[in-house]
C-alpha cells in the first residue's frame, strides 16, 4: 500500500520545488516528522540524503 502524504505536505513540497528549486525528502515511517530539503547538490550527496531519510533508525529519537 502506498504511503500517501497529507495534502498539506504535498502542497508544501510542490510550492518549495517551484519557488526555490529545492527537493524535499521525508521519512516513510508514519508519524515521523523528518524533512530534508536540498538544492544544488551532487548525485552522490543526493543519494546519501535519500538513504538517510529512508532509514528511520539513523534519525529516530533515542530515549
Amino acid at each position: 500500500m502506498p504511503n500517501l502524504k497529507p495534502y498539506t505536505d504535498q502542497v508544501s513540497d510542490a510550492y518549495t520545488r517551484f519557488t526555490a528549486g529545492m527537493r524535499t525528502l521525508r521519512c516513510p515511517v508514519p508519524g515521523c516528522t523528518l524533512r530534508i530539503r536540498y538544492r544544488n547538490v551532487t548525485q552522490d550527496e543526493a543519494g546519501r540524503l535519500t538513504a538517510l531519510a529512508n532509514d528511520h533508525t539513523r534519525h529516530s529519537v533515542r530515549k
